[in-house]
């Protein structure tokens, strides 16, 4: 059953991955590490979960091609997979032993490495909880502008789940999707109370776009949406952590934090905090959460499930199926997390028809 009788210690931290000169470029060892000592600061200070900022292991992918440097762009390349994360893996194993050791959640924002396909990454939040182990990731599902040299979208199914902790009900959402409403409306309606919002850090306004002002309004926004928390983590990079040897096409003094936590409200408790490495805490009261839901509510008087449905694709995105595991038209869309599209047209859900059905009609 869903608590909301409870409070918990939300923490965020707000610092740098590990980046070297040229030819190591990054360090999924030495950010891992000090991945650790953040998660020991935090719990030591009675945070129940600990967030990172995205792909914090092993660091983001702050550069793009340059087509005078070619050669180079593909040693980079290379460098990045081999040191991003495999779940379940060493790097894991490891970030579940001090969550155990802690008593903390951790969501850590990871540059996943796909154990299966060669050469296949993912931008991802892993969740990892103290009695569970790795809980889940989240693959982000529309991955942004140079991403693409890099990054595979997440699909559907458990990719979009919600999971139920002893905390609470936690989800995670990637930098761009926070636009992605109907990903948005999905978390909302499948019952989230703490949303883990994941961010590079900001540049300056780059011909009109403004994505400092883009980070707090939209994070603030979801929260205001769903009558939810959200830790929003944020990548802070000094200037005396950026290396001098990288390559050429790279930008990583664009990365100033602003890190903060949101109530239901859309209001920061804490922050958002800008040029500095910190780790925010705040105590997060899941009745607000409630209060808020007594005047606008997705899942309640606000939930006009009867007019609008949202269709969820729960393919895996697999390249080829045997003749006997070959997906079915209808099964490929279906209603996650056991809700059940009734006929009375009132579920925030909608299946699709089989082609027979569709032929027949």
């Amino acid at each position: 059953m869903l608590e909301f009788d409870r409070k918990v210690g939300i923490s965020v931290v707000q610092t740098a991955p590990v980046y070297l000169d040229a030819p190591h470029y990054v360090s999924k060892a030495a950010t891992l590490e000090k991945a650790v000592k953040k998660i020991r600061e935090a719990a030591a200070a009675g945070a129940d979960l600990v967030v990172f900022p995205e792909t914090f292991l092993p660091g983001f992918p702050y550069w793009s091609l340059d087509f005078k440097a070619q050669q180079q762009f593909a040693e980079i390349w290379g460098k990045f997979y081999l040191e991003s994360v495999v779940v379940p893996g060493l790097a894991t194993d490891r970030l579940c032993e001090v969550s155990r050791q802690t008593g903390s959640y951790v969501v850590m924002g990871i540059n996943e490495r796909d154990a299966k396909h060669p050469g296949r990454m993912y931008n991802s939040i892993l969740f990892i909880g103290p009695t569970e182990g790795i809980i889940g990731v989240h693959r982000k599902v529309n991955i942004t502008i140079h991403e693409q040299l890099f990054h595979t979208r997440g699909s559907g199914g458990k990719n979009l789940k919600v999971h139920g902790t002893k905390i609470g009900n936690l989800s995670g959402i990637i930098c761009g999707e926070h636009i992605q409403l109907p990903y948005l409306y999905h978390l909302i309606t499948s019952g989230t109370q703490i949303n883990c919002s994941l961010w590079p850090g900001y540049n300056e306004v780059l011909n009109g776009y403004d994505l400092k002002n883009e980070i707090s309004t939209a994070t603030k926004a979801l929260a205001i949406f769903g009558k939810i928390w959200c830790a929003l983590a944020s990548t802070y990079i000094p200037e005396d952590e950026r290396p001098s040897n990288f390559y050429s096409n790279t930008c990583f003094d664009q990365s100033y934090g602003g890190s903060g936590i949101i109530n239901p409200n859309g209001q920061y408790v804490v922050g958002p905090i800008y040029n500095e490495d910190t780790i925010l805490y705040a105590e997060a009261d899941l009745r607000q959460n409630l209060w808020g839901m007594s005047v606008h509510n997705l899942n309640g008087s606000y939930g006009r499930w009867d007019l609008f449905k949202l269709i969820i694709n729960n393919d895996g995105n697999e390249p080829s199926f045997s003749s006997e595991s070959a997906p079915v038209l209808n099964e490929k869309y279906s209603v996650p997390n056991n809700a059940i599209a009734n006929g009375d047209g009132n579920s925030r859900y909608s299946t699709v028809n089989t082609l027979e059905e569709t032929t027949s009609s």
